[in-house]
Formats: structure tokens, C-alpha cells, sequence
């Protein structure tokens, strides 16, 4: 379902909720009704204007809307009667409609800005927490955005004041870059929710620091952010950072793919500047996204399936300027299939049969899990669930 549908049937959902539908129902039962019993009033009335029942629920329709259109009108005093009822009735009914619709609308508007209302985002990413790097995060998705001309959607999902969310959601917005926030705690069901985190393609969680909340205890609401996340959807990409390094033994049996641990690299980089100087400035070039040689993920060629990363370090090089340096290769999803014999039998079929009357996806949380093989043997045999990982900017296109 489209962003547009979404909005829609939200929209109807909310009007359901409002019992709109029987104002609705009243509205055409008293133009259907009295519109006939118009037609029946004046049709002994030789110079009578309705000539079927039809005749007189246009009038009908035309009389309680405002309309007017005058082609038709009773000419009877019982007739008369009647048409004052519905123009009365009408105008009752036509302001109790658009005043439930126009709450429906302003509700779902104050709802929005204040982060209270779902939003309609799908393979979003959600960006659970807020700290001094919120920033810098949402500066990178602006650039790869741009650079890689691909729209990218963002749902904030923190404790910061609703001033302070508009005005990142004001200053980071563009045209390829959507931006939308949900107020609360990530550690919550009913929040994670309304960030429609079952159907984002991944999740952030940073040590957070919002409201109230220091960073003493940010990897416990770390943590238990991840369990409610794998919770809701078994199969979503994380990415934590934690404050401690020791946490990082309570994320080991979890589905968390990256974890970041806050100044990790800092003794990396200050060691290397006393004694390999050059290595701190090509780190940081590799890893920013405002240089040109960055590091990143790529699509390899279908044709390259079967071969070896040899074959497909020179083609990187050669044809597309880019330097491959290790292999990201993501598990496949499995299936009721992937333990059948590939010979069916009455058996299979069966067994096939039975998981789908439950229901239920047993595999939800399998495949999409992603290992990184950095400088691979020469002779290493790339397949079809493989990317590449190179050195080199987005914007190189392959020569001609």
C-alpha cells in the first residue's frame, strides 16, 4: 500500500471511529424517504413536476445539499411542508459532517506535530535515541541521499522537546530527504508502532540522551529497546552504539547486526598518529561522506556470479575506478522449502499444507544477515547474495 493509499484509509478509519457513516446513513435515508413521499404528495397534482419516484429524491438530493437548481419544486402546501423539513434537516446534517470532518483532519494535524500520530512511512529507516551525534547522522543520510539521487526516509523516534524535534525536522528536510518524528520512549511497544518499525527496512539505536534521560543508563534502554524491536519485527537490520564496551555481551544472542561503541576508535586513531602518521587522515576520508574516496557497499554484476573476486577486483578497478576491498554477503531468507526434498512427496505436500493453514511466518527472523569478508582469497567464488565493499566515490559511473 502507497503512502497516499495509507493516508487514505487512515483517514477512513478515522471517520469510522467518529460514527460518521450513520450521519451518512440519516442523510440518505431522509433525501430517499422524503424525497419520494415529495413525488407521491404531487404526482395528483396535474401541473406537478415529478414525473417518477427518481424525480423527486434528485429534489431531494438537490434541496438538502443547497443546490437550488430549481428545475423542480412541490407546488402542494403538504409538499411544501416536506421540502422546509429537508432544508432544515440539510443544513443541521451538512454542519454536524463537515464539523466531525474538519476535527478528524485538525486532530490528526496537532497529532502529527506533536509526534503522536503513526506515521505512513515503508523500508524506512527508524532512528531510535538522541545525543550529540544525532546530527551528524542525519547530515550523512542528507548526503547520501543527494549524492546517490535516491529518496531516503527517516522517523525519529526520541524524548526531545516538540520545539526542538520541529526544528531538526525543518533544517534536515528536503526534497530527498523525509523526515518524520514520534515522541516517546523507544523501549515501548505502542511507540515503536506509531514509527511503523515492522516495516522499516532498518533501525538505529543511539546511547540516548533525550529528556531526561542521561547517559549513565542509556545501553540498559539500548538493550531493551533491541528486545522490543526484534519483538515486533524478528527480521529488522540494528545497529546500536553503546556508552560501555562491557555492555556488549547482553547484544551477543540478539539480531543486532553492528554495534559501535562510543570513542572505540579513539586510541586507534591517536596511536597511529604518534607512530604510522597518514593512517588517521586516510581513515577519515574513507569514513566521511563529504570526501570523494568514501567507503561503501555496491552492487556487483550479475555476470559475476559463479566467478572469482580476482575477476571482479579488476572490473571494479578498471572499468568503474573503484577499489574492492572485501565482500559483504548477506544470508538468504529460508523457507518451508529450503528442508523439503527436492523429489516432493504426499509427505512434503503435507507438511507444506499444514504451515500454510497456521498462518504464520516461522522463518521471519532468518535471512538478511549480513557477514563482511575484508582482502577474500583471489580465487573466493562471489554469489548471488553477495556486494561489494569498495573504496571509492558514489558518483564514478562505469566508463565507456
Amino acid at each position: 500500500m502507497g503512502k497516499r493509499s495509507q493516508r487514505i484509509y487512515d483517514f477512513l478509519l478515522s471517520m469510522r471511529k467518529e460514527k460518521i457513516h450513520r450521519q451518512a446513513i440519516l442523510y440518505l435515508l431522509i433525501v430517499g424517504i422524503f424525497g419520494a413521499a415529495v413525488y407521491y404528495t404531487e404526482k395528483l397534482n396535474p401541473e406537478s413536476l415529478y414525473k417518477n419516484v427518481w424525480d423527486g429524491i434528485w429534489w431531494g438530493f438537490v434541496t438538502i445539499s443547497g443546490t437550488g437548481y430549481g428545475d423542480k419544486f412541490p407546488m402542494t402546501v403538504a409538499g411544501r411542508l416536506i421540502g422546509i423539513f429537508i432544508m432544515v434537516s440539510g443544513l443541521v446534517l451538512t454542519v454536524i459532517i463537515s464539523a466531525t470532518i474538519a476535527s478528524v483532519m485538525v486532530d490528526r494535524k496537532l497529532k502529527e506535530g506533536q509526534g503522536l500520530q503513526k506515521v505512513n512511512l515503508n523500508d524506512h529507516i527508524v532512528l531510535c535515541g538522541w545525543n550529540a551525534h544525532g546530527d551528524k547522522i542525519l547530515e550523512g543520510f542528507q548526503t547520501v541521499a543527494t549524492r546517490g539521487k535516491k529518496a531516503v526516509s527517516v522517523a525519529l523516534v526520541n524524548e526531545l522537546s516538540i520545539e526542538t524535534l520541529n526544528e531538526i525536522q525543518f533544517s534536515y528536510r528536503s526534497k530527498l530527504l523525509n523526515i518524520e518524528f514520534i515522541r516517546g520512549k523507544f523501549t515501548q511497544e505502542q511507540v515503536l508502532d506509531k514509527a511503523n518499525v515492522q516495516r522499516a527496512g532498518s533501525v538505529i539505536i543511539l546511547a540516548d540522551q533525550s529528556g531526561d534521560n542521561t547517559l549513565a543508563n542509556a545501553d540498559e534502554r539500548t538493550i531493551l529497546g533491541v528486545y522490543t524491536v526484534s519483538n515486533i519485527n524478528p527480521g529488522a537490520h540494528i545497529s546500536v552504539e553503546l556508552a560501555n564496551k562491557q555492555n556488549e555481551q547482553h547484544l551477543k544472542n540478539t539480531s543486532v547486526e553492528n554495534i559501535i561503541v562510543t570513542g572505540e576508535f579513539n586510541s586507534y586513531m591517536l596511536v597511529n598518529a604518534a607512530m604510522s602518521p597518514g593512517i588517521p587522515q586516510a581513515a577519515k576520508e574513507i569514513l566521511n561522506l563529504n570526501f570523494g574516496n568514501i567507503l561503501t557497499s555496491a552492487d556487483i554484476p550479475d555476470n559475476f556470479v559463479g566467478k572469482q573476486f580476482g575477476d571482479a577486483f579488476r572490473y571494479f578497478k578498471e572499468e568503474r575506478n573503484r577499489m574492492l576491498v572485501g565482500i559483504v554477503s548477506i544470508s538468504k531468507k529460508m523457507s518451508i522449502d529450503t528442508f523439503l526434498s527436492d523429489d516432493p512427496s504426499s509427505i512434503d505436500e503435507f507438511i507444506k499444507r499444514k504451515f500454510a493453514e497456521s498462518e504464520r511466518d516461522y522463518f521471519s527472523d532468518t535471512g538478511g544477515k549480513t557477514q563482511t569478508i575484508l582482502n577474500p582469497a583471489w580465487d573466493y567464488v562471489i554469489s548471488d547474495n553477495d556486494r561489494a565493499l569498495v573504496i571509492g566515490s558514489e558518483s564514478e559511473r562505469v566508463r565507456s
